[in-house]
């Protein structure tokens, strides 16, 4: 890491990531009034290895769905984003399978779509073929460090993997905890009918998970089963397979190989890696009868697949599209704000139902602009 630890790159990382991605733009104020000095301390830190893991900012967000997020402030977040870009893509990318899907450049929900349909079609030789869905329960809250880190201390040098330890580690402090009982607590007192759902969401045990929102943690977490991916290629012979994350599709026109692939797979995650899988979400279907992946749903009826927008990715799109209109009606943003966040639903769906989601569009955005409601 240290060969690439200068002013140049930390620079040119805060320029042309960091501060075009910080959405508190206070931030990024207070960190520009004394700019080059906080550079020359984050170099300072990363030379040294002289880190303490940064501070994190705990809040609830709602949607795609209520979770715990965990955020830094602008220098520990270039820290973040150097350990990640030097560190571990450049030590372990090399490890990871193609078909082990987001956080890498050209490799997102994109590719992951485009590499499903590829898979679909190729098993429409066989008369029937089945699809496992496989999901791991709590994922990012549920990563060990002990096993994380004996993954990782012979891929990176001692300074490195003693830093890392440090990122790794931030999770065990206690006012952690103490800070998202206190989300929970006042966010049930004002939607006490969200009870089930609140109290589900997860704390950080000693040893345990990795905070959603640094990008150390989402490369971590691809890294973590790279070689389960490997296994149920090799070993288990399902060439078609893809994860997103800890979400999971494996394809085989004999059901019993599949059936035998969930148990080892459900062995090796509670043995090696003390993961459980989400019961609920885990089920292995019929090509006809459907199953959802990366914010569609998936069906093949009579050779030809059917993709669809799930419909709860609709409603949130609608719930969205409303609340964009209301906050320009009521001057808190801008018209070229309002704009580009309602053109991102409409042009980035790319596959399925794509004028079912510009309809919704149409109705509670441009409709509302020519009624002038």
């Amino acid at each position: 890491m240290k060969e690439n630890v200068n002013l140049k790159n930390v620079l040119e990382l805060y320029e042309l990531e960091i501060s075009k991605k910080v959405k508190n733009k206070n931030k990024i104020y207070n960190f520009e009034k004394n700019k080059f000095q906080n550079i020359s301390k984050i170099v300072n830190i990363l030379k040294t290895g002289n880190y303490d893991g940064g501070y994190y900012n705990i809040f609830l967000i709602k949607e795609p769905k209520h979770r715990i997020v965990m955020s830094l402030g602008v220098s520990d977040k270039i820290i973040n984003h150097f350990v990640a870009r030097y560190i571990l893509e450049k030590k372990l990318s090399k490890y990871l399978d193609s078909r082990n899907i987001a956080t890498r450049k050209n490799m997102g929900t994109d590719y992951g779509i485009k590499l499903l349909k590829k898979y679909l079609e190729l098993n429409k030789k066989h008369e029937k073929f089945y699809i496992l869905k496989l999901d791991i329960n709590k994922y990012f809250y549920s990563i060990d460090h002990d096993v994380l880190k004996k993954m990782l201390k012979d891929k990176l040098s001692l300074d490195e993997y003693k830093f890392l330890n440090i990122i790794i580690d931030s999770t065990n402090r206690e006012y952690i905890n103490k800070k998202i009982l206190d989300i929970k607590e006042k966010y049930l007192s004002v939607h006490p009918n969200l009870e089930e759902e609140v109290n589900a969401l997860p704390l950080y045990y000693k040893g345990k998970g990795l905070p959603i929102g640094n990008m150390t943690s989402q490369f971590l977490s691809i890294f973590y089963l790279y070689a389960l991916d490997h296994y149920i290629v090799n070993n288990l012979h399902v060439k078609y397979y893809i994860r997103y994350m800890d979400d999971f599709i494996l394809i085989h026109h004999d059901k019993k190989i599949l059936e035998n692939a969930l148990q080892e797979i459900e062995d090796i995650l509670k043995n090696k890696y003390k993961l459980k899988l989400n019961k609920k979400k885990t089920k292995i279907v019929r090509e006809n009868e459907g199953f959802s992946f990366l914010g569609y749903t998936y069906k093949i009826i009579n050779k030809k697949t059917i993709i669809k927008v799930r419909k709860e990715a609709c409603e949130k799109i609608k719930k969205r599209v409303k609340n964009v209109f209301y906050m320009y009606n009521k001057g808190y943003i801008d018209l070229n704000c309002c704009f580009c966040s309602i053109m991102s639903y409409y042009y980035n769906r790319k596959f399925g139902n794509v004028m079912k989601v510009r309809r919704i569009i149409d109705r509670n955005f441009f409709g509302r602009f020519e009624n002038g409601s």
